[in-house]
């Protein structure tokens, strides 16, 4: 259920707002690379996760070419949805191809206004919120409630008679983001998708959208209760690595080695990467939040490129992949180039 740390920073820009303030000097992030700390540990595997993402499809690059005949070409791509400074910098090539082309595409446009989504999202309650009398305690044992109880307190500041009126999708979206990440947003720090919408507004961009707000709490409402309650428990587990999985995430997003993130992923843990034990009971989670939105993502996205001159910007985790969007466009005729 790891994978779902990956899967929120890169392919789903769901914010949790934090409900207590941080102080400034939690802004600093820590957390070393776990994958060459494993380079240096263990060699063997590696190169057995490098094999891995070697073997998907589109595995490497953050920005793509795509081109139809008759039409001028457009641009995917991939974000991770966080505000570190090193990722709200676009590298030359994707800052080049941004200033060229007239519209910019996000997953969702509600993000453009914090205030009025906020507001629309209180309206949408029956996707994070238990509306009908029951509550997350009866669907926990009294052990999940003993570990996920006081790092809710600690960490979002939310108090055990109201977490449980919460879905535990959003508890554990909450209990993912690194106090770093969550000191920036609330210092008004743009994560890199908020970034590019704002300074295509001030370009005069047309600025359009893949899905919907309400889409994308659905689904995440959607995902099984049990599988989300276990996440959560895994995220408190993990907390000691929580910073060390996003420190090395960002250096490999950097790089642009996506696939080597969900090869990584496949066998992280409480205690790091550990090539013999590979995380279970994710499938699900991948398959409804990537997959099946890749599909769905690709159609919204093909209509935009057959009019040409487009920056789609979307997670980088559904670049990769049989399944990734671009292995979709490309077997739908598109050209595709690495750029």
């Amino acid at each position: 259920m790891n994978k779902t740390i990956a899967s929120l920073a890169l392919a789903l820009p769901l914010c949790f707002a934090p409900l207590t303030a941080l102080q400034a000097k939690e802004m600093v992030c820590t957390g070393i690379n776990l994958i060459d700390k494993l380079g240096q540990d263990d060699p063997a595997s590696r190169k057995a996760i490098a094999d891995a993402a070697g073997k998907l499809p589109y595995s490497k690059g953050l920005l793509w070419k795509v081109t139809k005949d008759g039409v001028a070409p457009s641009y995917l791509y991939g974000t991770m949805h966080m505000a570190d400074p090193r990722i709200v910098e676009l590298p030359e090539n994707a800052q080049i191809a941004f200033d060229k082309s007239q519209t910019l595409t996000l997953e969702i446009t509600e993000i453009l206004d914090p205030q009025a989504m906020a507001q629309k999202a209180m309206g949408l309650m029956k996707y994070t919120a238990y509306l009908d009398g029951s509550s997350l305690e009866s669907k926990m044992t009294k052990e999940q409630i003993a570990l996920v109880k006081p790092k809710l307190a600690s960490k979002a500041g939310i108090p055990w008679n109201v977490a449980q009126k919460m879905r535990p999708w959003v508890l554990m979206g909450l209990l993912t983001v690194p106090a770093c990440e969550m000191a920036r947003k609330q210092a008004g720090k743009p994560f890199l998708d908020l970034s590019l919408g704002q300074r295509a507004k001030a370009a005069g961009k047309k600025i359009t959208a893949l899905e919907t707000i309400e889409g994308q709490m659905s689904i995440m409402a959607g995902l099984p209760e049990p599988m989300m309650v276990q996440a959560m428990v895994d995220m408190v587990n993990m907390e000691d690595k929580i910073n060390d999985v996003f420190e090395t995430m960002i250096s490999l997003y950097i790089k642009g080695e996506t696939g080597t993130i969900w090869a990584m992923m496949r066998y992280m843990g409480p205690n790091g990467i550990d090539i013999t034990k590979e995380s279970t009971g994710y499938s699900d989670f991948q398959k409804v939040v990537v997959d099946e939105r890749n599909y769905t993502m690709a159609d919204e996205s093909a209509k935009i490129i057959d009019k040409g001159s487009a920056f789609i910007a979307l997670g980088a985790l559904h670049l990769p992949g049989e399944k990734g969007i671009l292995n979709i466009l490309a077997q739908r005729g598109y050209t595709i180039t690495r750029q």
